[in-house]
């Protein structure tokens, strides 16, 4: 996880008495199991996290997706009766259809997938430009370079080459080489978190502390358990929630 906060600040305080957080999780056809399911059950852990958070799960015609582990996800909602609903944050999850309009097989439902990926790759531009939180992992983070949603904020990603094959991407100047997870700023002020595929428990902490789920001393605590297998650390986790709340 990136952690130069000196550089600007978080895009919601770490307040535990503020009102929940509002998560988007876009989950595309081909998503990638593991890449968002350590931030989505930590969000739903509210004896663990400071700030609570209401979770909506989408695809873009509101029905299941596969995953590509073989699970059939169903989400909670479809894109299009969102998008014009207050987030404070956005969360695309990698998988296979983030590269489906790259293929020449013209297979429709390849076709069918990337149109409805373009589409929440739009709320993502809009959700940029007005100071909301974005968090893409894996192939998430290459689709969002080859619309140009990287060139003006620091990021990282699978690998430099594979964005650099892009034909919209310009944003080389700009990638980090960062095994774990990176905190850009916007020139709106918001955040961008982006990580690599192998980095989910970095990724989650990184959105957590964003949201102000998590205080970045907790985070860090909370990375010791997922990343660093310090069995001592969800304890320490449970004792300075009950230290918090008076005991109870």
């Amino acid at each position: 996880m990136d952690t130069r906060t000196d550089e600007r600040t978080t895009a919601v305080p770490a307040d535990p008495v503020s009102a929940p957080a509002r998560v988007l999780v876009y989950l595309p056809e081909g998503m990638a199991d593991w890449e968002v399911g350590y931030l989505m059950s930590a969000l739903r852990q509210h004896d663990v996290t400071e700030r609570a958070a209401e979770l909506t799960t989408a695809t873009a015609t509101g029905q299941a997706v596969v995953s590509m582990g073989g699970l059939t996800v169903s989400p909670t909602a479809a894109l299009a009766d969102i998008v014009d609903e207050r987030f404070d944050a956005l969360v695309l999850c990698g998988g296979t259809s983030w590269y489906d309009d790259d293929d020449d097989d013209n297979n429709n439902n390849d076709d069918n997938n990337a149109a409805a990926n373009r589409e929440v790759l739009d709320l993502a531009g809009r959700c940029k430009a007005t100071g909301a939180l974005v968090a893409a992992i894996c192939g998430a983070v290459d689709a969002l370079g080859r619309a140009g949603l990287l060139d003006d904020v620091e990021h990282t990603g699978n690998d430099l080459g594979q964005l650099e094959r892009w034909p919209g991407y310009r944003g080389s100047a700009r990638f980090v080489r960062e095994p774990h997870a990176v905190s850009g700023v916007t020139p709106s002020g918001g955040v961008l978190v982006t990580a690599g595929s192998w980095a989910p428990t970095d990724f989650a902490a990184a959105v957590l502390a964003e949201l102000g789920a998590l205080s970045a001393t907790r985070a860090a605590t909370w990375l010791r358990f997922w990343r660093d297998r310090d069995a001592a650390a969800i304890y320490e986790l449970f004792v300075a929630e009950d230290s918090s709340a008076g005991g109870r």
